[in-house]
């Protein structure tokens, strides 16, 4: 099982180049030093990064900055994107340090032939085999530039994983593509994540709901912002205070909208049997029975009442004798 990821590197092609070979990690400000990094096979102090194998595609990898800053100075383009970084690492335990360089030279081959100019280093960080590879921006025999789109990405996600099925390796599962590699990889090491933080955020609002108010204020509480706005093509949840929202089908089942609503309409029925929650229950139409009462006396004693009081207590009294 291996994750995959390419990013841009604008400032300087010796920060990647030291980078690569040179696992101290130390800060640079262009190429030469990215590659150094990738290939720098000093040991260096326990728990750190150990360069173990460096190899360069269609460049040696001792002059590997002069040789790609040669092919930029020659065909005029020094400037922009300088160089891509990327990296290939594996499940701890799957693979040896020879196998893994093995995989990302047969890789960078790829990806990218005899176009483009490849630093390929594999390095050793806390029992992970990973491959960094430092990329030429310019191409070798053309000067035409690395297209690094989400075209680019897929393809080197896919090669990979059938390289990972070629020797049998394991592949990362991930239905529909909901989960982000990065994270589903991260979740399966028992890291934390954005994704499993909103889970558990969800699930302790949901055991205290009854509704969806319930639910937004519960979330609301604990930092969270529930949008489920009709209007909106996706109902989201948002960290408080942050600009991007997260899709709540991302989180996986039980976790989209349909399968909320759910969950809170049983809490709503096991409540109202378990507990009596009148708020949930028909309230009783309450009869209002009307009170008799018993004048005392002789209406042919009284004195005459006329007039207009008269003749309204004579339809009061009329009014009462037909209702009963």
């Amino acid at each position: 099982m291996a994750t995959t990821k390419i990013w841009p590197v604008k400032d300087s092609l010796a920060r990647v180049v030291d980078y690569a070979q040179n696992p101290d990690k130390t800060v640079y400000s262009d190429l030469r030093k990215v590659l150094h990094y990738a290939a720098n096979e000093e040991k260096t102090v326990e728990g750190e990064e150990r360069a173990m194998f460096v190899t360069g595609v269609n460049c040696n990898r001792d002059t590997a900055f002069q040789e790609m800053q040669a092919v930029k100075e020659r065909f005029g383009k020094t400037g922009g994107n300088v160089a891509y970084h990327a990296y290939q690492s594996f499940k701890p335990g799957e693979v040896t340090p020879e196998l893994c360089h093995r995989l990302g030279l047969e890789l960078a081959k790829r990806m990218w032939g005899d176009e483009y100019q490849v630093l390929v280093a594999t390095h050793f960080n806390t029992g992970t085999y990973h491959n960094h590879f430092v990329i030429n921006s310019v191409g070798l025999w053309d000067g035409r530039k690395f297209n690094c789109g989400k075209q680019a990405y897929y393809q080197f996600r896919q090669l990979s994983d059938d390289l990972c099925r070629e020797y049998q390796l394991s592949i990362i599962k991930n239905p529909k593509g909901k989960t982000p590699r990065s994270i589903y990889f991260a979740e399966k090491r028992g890291e934390p994540t954005k994704y499993n933080l909103m889970r558990e955020a969800l699930d302790a609002a949901i055991k205290v709901s009854v509704d969806g108010n319930d639910l937004r204020k519960a979330l609301r509480e604990q930092g969270y912002e529930l949008d489920t706005n009709p209007t909106h093509k996706y109902a989201t949840l948002r960290r408080i205070g942050s600009k991007k929202a997260v899709r709540l089908y991302r989180l996986g089942e039980g976790y989209d909208l349909l399968a909320l609503r759910e969950r809170i309409e049983e809490n709503r029925q096991r409540y109202a049997y378990d507990l009596g929650y009148q708020r949930y229950k028909p309230i009783p139409i309450q009869r209002h029975h009307p009170k008799h009462l018993q004048l005392n006396g002789s209406f042919s004693t009284v004195k005459k009442i006329g007039g207009f009081r008269g003749l309204y207590l004579h339809y009061c009294y009329v009014n009462a004798n037909l209702k009963l």
